[in-house]
């Protein structure tokens, strides 16, 4: 009755179509059984036996041997309807269908959304399992056409909310972690939705570790009993997820009694335990500053300095001097850097030109380093936001001593050469340079290269020679992956003498061996190009059969 209602729902448009239907299909039915009675009387002995059954387009309306008499008749039905009448048809089949019933229904609906959605809520109302197997062993038994995807959303979406436990059972009882792995971020998504601690235990089992679902549910479970949810929690590490649950059970447990949480993040130490903690410091601190100060000093030192960056950060966010002379004045080391990193990393996010002033006035040390890389991961913007750099965030960069500049852009060099790799070329240009690893350098050359080769070349001709050959191989390679004739016509045009002659010609066959065109772009080299790629792909590690061809091309076999 639930399909029907909804069926119905979606049919409203076609109220008045309906009401014809269902006055059509009742005369149509009573001359079709009278023609059919009339045609037996009148036909001769044998006929109707061995006459052959009539088709609709690549079925037969007979079988003989029919393992759903149902789907058949609606197959009839369908081919003889149209409009609403095939939607009564549809209707029909699907309230008196068995479970054997369904996959014939499934086959007959295929191509139609609609009439999938309809035929997949009534079979997870009815047989959620056995839709599952069906699905499961659709490939072996059903062949293709089946319409396992449209079958599989509903089936996830709705039947963890229905019985959560029956869906682990039968995931347990076959090759369940075999299965497509969208489905089983789909299942992972009901599960925590409806009870998070199943959810929970079903990623954890299946070593889902890479997948955030939604918090809502976590929410609401961790308000009622949250030293319950940290236990479940810990007990079933599911990667990334967990970080998100222990973080939502932080923040509700604050709400409560942050006092009972932080004393069990410390009497269960890891990361997972230390997650827990620090968003429930940060809550506390946020809510009520002296209340976690208080009991941050009472703690003992350990527990004190591994929980002093998530509580100073809450702190800066409202008086960030203040928390940087409580750092200066309470911690030391290591935990004193962290900490700093913490109360940069807060007052950034409420005004990030007070935060870098804060930066540019620390003398040069490990706590300003890190002080630095936190205000530019929140200063320089990501690729995807569509912001340019602010002018005033590399006057600032450009003001710091090496290594803090060293450690930022470990942290924003992605990104900034992504978002605007000329303006970092410049900065790079303009300062020495000495302590940035050479990776950046290469990644800059490599996004450079894709907007303008000729000009990533001649930035890392202004380098030093050692970085200027690493750097320019890696813009070269990128230019000769795009555009080979031209990238290998500079290469020739250079000097004989010239060392980026070699270097850059090594880089590149390093490269296009692994390419699928590589003895094609291999056999037009010279023959001094190829005596290079011959030393080179010699000490390269390749299968036996690419070695062995490789080899063939350059040697002219």
């Amino acid at each position: 009755m639930k399909v029907l209602i909804n069926a119905l729902t979606i049919l409203m448009a076609a109220v008045l179509g309906l009401t014809v239907g269902l006055a059509w299909r009742a005369k149509s039915g009573s001359h079709s059984r009278s023609a059919d009675t009339r045609a037996r009387a009148s036909a001769p002995s044998g006929v109707l036996a061995t006459n052959p059954a009539p088709q609709v387009g690549k079925f037969r309306l007979t079988r003989a041997h029919d393992d759903s008499p149902l789907a058949t008749k609606l197959e009839q039905d369908l081919s003889m309807s149209s409009g609403v009448t095939r939607w009564l048809y549809w209707l029909e089949a699907i309230e008196k269908a068995a479970l054997t019933d369904f996959p014939r229904l499934a086959l007959l609906a295929r191509g139609n959304s609609t009439a999938t959605r309809l035929l997949a809520a009534r079979w997870v109302e009815l047989g959620p399992r056995h839709l599952f197997d069906t699905i499961v062993n659709a490939g072996s038994v059903l062949g293709r056409g089946f319409p396992v995807n449209e079958l599989a959303s509903v089936l996830f979406s709705e039947w963890p909310k229905q019985d959560p436990e029956g869906v682990v059972a039968a995931l347990r009882g076959t090759n369940s972690f075999g299965l497509r792995s969208n489905w089983r971020m789909d299942i992972a998504s009901a599960l925590i939705e409806s009870d998070p601690e199943c959810g929970l235990r079903f990623m954890s089992e299946g070593h889902l570790h890479n997948y955030g679902p939604r918090m809502n549910a976590v929410a609401k479970w961790a308000t009622r009993d949250p030293l319950h949810a940290a236990d479940v929690a810990l007990a079933n590490p599911a990667g990334y997820a967990s970080q998100f649950v222990m973080e939502t059970i932080g923040k509700e447990w604050a709400k409560t009694d942050p006092a009972r949480a932080l004393e069990f993040a410390s009497a269960h130490p890891g990361p997972l335990s230390s997650m827990l903690a620090g968003a429930t410091l940060k809550s506390w601190a946020a809510r009520s500053l002296n209340d976690a100060s208080d009991w941050l000093a009472a703690a003992d030192s350990a527990t004190r300095n591994r929980l002093s960056p998530a509580f100073v950060e809450a702190w800066a966010k409202h008086d960030a001097p203040a928390a940087l002379a409580w750092c200066d004045a309470n911690l030391s080391g290591n935990s004193q850097v962290q900490a700093i990193g913490g109360v940069l990393n807060g007052a950034a996010a409420s005004d990030i030109v007070g935060a870098a002033g804060l930066v540019s006035d620390m003398k040069p040390s490990a706590a300003r380093s890190e002080a630095a890389s936190a205000v530019a991961q929140k200063w320089f913007p990501n690729p995807y936001d569509g912001k340019a750099v602010p002018p005033e965030a590399i006057e600032w960069l450009a003001t710091l001593d090496a290594e803090s500049v060293k450690q930022a852009l470990e942290q924003i060099h992605f990104r900034w050469s992504e978002t605007e790799p000329k303006s970092m070329a410049a900065f790079l240009a303009s300062s020495s340079g000495a302590e940035v690893r050479d990776h950046v350098f290469s990644n800059l050359a490599k996004n450079l290269a894709r907007q303008d080769p000729a000009e990533a070349l001649e930035w890392a001709s202004r380098l030093s020679e050692e970085r200027g050959l690493a750097a320019g191989g890696t813009a070269f390679v990128e230019w000769r992956h795009s555009q080979p004739e031209a990238a290998m016509s500079w290469l020739r045009d250079l000097p004989a003498a010239d060392a980026r002659r070699d270097s850059f010609l090594r880089q590149a066959v390093q490269l296009l061996a692994y390419e699928p065109q590589a003895a094609d772009q291999l056999g037009a080299f010279s023959a001094s190009e190829r005596a290079t790629a011959l030393e080179v792909i010699t000490k390269m590690s390749l299968s036996v059969e690419r070695r062995a061809r490789l080899l063939e091309v350059l040697k002219g076999r």
